[in-house]
Formats: structure tokens, C-alpha cells, sequence
């Protein structure tokens, strides 16, 4: 990845909150080479949390379980104050680190934090072409040609940035799907208002039930029963919201065989049935 530009942009908070939820303090795009270049996050006069991304070359993030070498596509995330430090390693003349970093703070970023670092570790590996890196990106080079952020316009950034990585790490970026679930997918968008079973697609595409649905979960991450359902539990939220139709209706609209059995369903699914659902959120 070649970087055209480096910098970075600091923010006073423009907001009125007492406590804002969650703040953009500053971020940028840099380059270390040949210098010292060592921070002890115990030892700071400043805190918030801190995500550093390696775009080229190498740095290095300690904690009391080990120190892990960050290469490209890798980076740390910290809550500082913490026991933890990050470094360009010395003795190392020809190596480079280049960077994105984003600092910010509020108490909103906590759950996302620990989620992460319970779940993915203090370093994590994230796509550059990925939402959570480009949003940066895009922000930095908006940035560096004049733009101003509106007031608040940080926070949900920030905001935006927390839930999108969460969501990567979550879910990794499967393999191109194969023709047969590619095409099972696009018949099942394109037909979920009729009445029709697993089993019938799965012949329709000559195969077995107990192979297809292998075959569709291995690379979707989730069953042909769950998939279809959710397309129609997605259509039927739509019409109860939009519509004044009976719950039956919406039931055989959106694929169910009956309206009891779709009211099961989305019970399951939400907690309340149909109608519950109309009366609290309906227009």
C-alpha cells in the first residue's frame, strides 16, 4: 500500500454535552524511520484509547504477556493508562514504520474495547481495504484538503469506527462462494415470498438436503433455513411497520405457510409476536 500523505489532525470538543458519550481527540497517518521512537503506556501525560494500524514496515507492542511484531495489516489497540509500550525497534536502520493512528475517548468506547480484547487479544489483524481502515483514510485525506468536522461529527466517527471493527473481526471475509450458493442465495432474494422448502432448492440444484446445507454453511457462516428466514422475517418487519395488512397476510407475503406459525417464528426471533412488534414501533 503506498501512502501519498502524512500528517495529523487534532480536535478541540466543540460539543455542549456535559460528557460527551465519545470523542475524537486526533488521529493521523505517520512515518518513523531512524529515530527514537518509544512510548510506555503507564507513563503518559495523557489517556483515552489509542488504535494504531501498520500500513508498511515493522513496530512493536509489548504487554506483561509478551511483545508481538506488528506488521502490515496488524495493529494494537490500547487503553492508556495501561501496562503496555510500543516502539520502533532500535538497531534496525533500514526498517520503517508507517501508520494510522487514532486517538479518542468516552465512556461509550469501553464495552467495544473490552469486547475486542477479551474476545481478539491487544493486537488484531484487519484488512486494509476493510471499512474500519479506510473510513481513516477517507476522513484523513478529506482532511488535509480543507474539511471541517461538525460539531459532534468526531464522536460518531469514532462511533462508526468501534462497531465496524468489532464487526470485522467478527466476521472474517469468507472465499468467493461457490456458483451453486451464489445462485441459491440470488434465487432464495428473489423468491422468498413463495412457499418453498430447503429440500426443494437443494433438489432444484441436484443436490442432497444434508450436502447442500453443508456446503451453504461452510461458506456463508450460517444454514439455508436461517438465511431464508431472515430474508422473510426482514420483508414482514417492513410490512408491519409500513402497512396496516393482517398479520396472516404479512405471514403468507412473506413466505410462511400460516400466521401461527410465523407468529412462532418471529417470537423466537424478537421476543414478541407480530402485533406486539406493530403497537410498539408502527407509525
Amino acid at each position: 500500500m503506498t501512502l501519498q500523505t502524512y500528517g495529523t489532525f487534532g480536535f478541540l470538543n466543540p460539543g455542549q454535552l456535559a460528557e460527551e458519550p465519545l470523542m475524537l481527540l486526533d488521529f493521523g497517518i505517520e512515518k518513523r524511520q531512524s529515530e527514537k521512537y518509544d512510548f510506555y503506556n503507564d507513563d503518559r501525560d495523557y489517556d483515552g484509547f489509542l488504535f494504531q494500524y501498520t500500513f508498511q514496515g515493522e513496530g512493536v507492542f509489548e504487554t506483561e504477556e509478551g511483545s508481538r511484531r506488528l506488521s502490515a495489516g496488524t495493529a494494537f489497540f490500547s487503553c492508556i493508562p495501561e501496562k503496555s509500550r510500543y516502539y520502533l525497534p532500535a538497531g534496525e536502520p533500514e526498517n520503517r514504520w508507517e501508520y494510522l493512528y487514532v486517538h479518542f475517548q468516552g465512556p461509550a468506547a469501553v464495552p467495544f474495547f473490552r469486547k475486542i480484547r477479551d474476545s481478539f487479544g491487544p493486537v488484531v489483524t484487519v484488512p486494509a481495504d476493510s471499512f474500519p481502515i479506510q473510513l481513516w483514510l477517507n476522513l484523513h485525506e478529506d482532511m488535509t484538503n480543507g474539511r471541517q468536522l461538525r460539531r459532534y461529527e468526531g464522536g460518531d466517527l469514532v462511533y462508526r469506527f468501534l462497531s465496524s471493527l468489532l464487526r470485522t473481526l467478527e466476521e472474517p471475509q469468507r472465499p468467493a462462494l461457490t456458483p451453486c450458493v451464489e445462485e441459491s442465495i440470488r434465487y432464495m432474494k428473489e423468491h422468498f415470498p413463495e412457499h418453498f422448502s430447503i429440500e426443494e432448492l437443494a433438489a432444484y440444484k441436484g443436490l442432497s438436503s444434508a450436502y447442500f446445507t453443508r456446503l451453504f454453511t461452510r461458506e456463508t457462516g450460517q444454514s439455508p433455513v436461517r438465511y431464508l428466514t431472515g430474508l422473510r422475517l426482514s420483508h414482514a418487519l417492513s410490512l408491519l411497520l409500513n402497512t396496516t395488512m393482517p398479520v396472516e397476510t404479512v405471514a403468507r407475503d412473506c413466505g410462511f405457510s400460516c400466521g401461527n406459525y410465523f407468529c412462532k417464528v418471529f417470537r423466537r426471533a424478537s421476543g414478541c409476536t407480530p402485533a406486539e412488534y406493530r403497537r410498539r414501533y408502527g407509525g
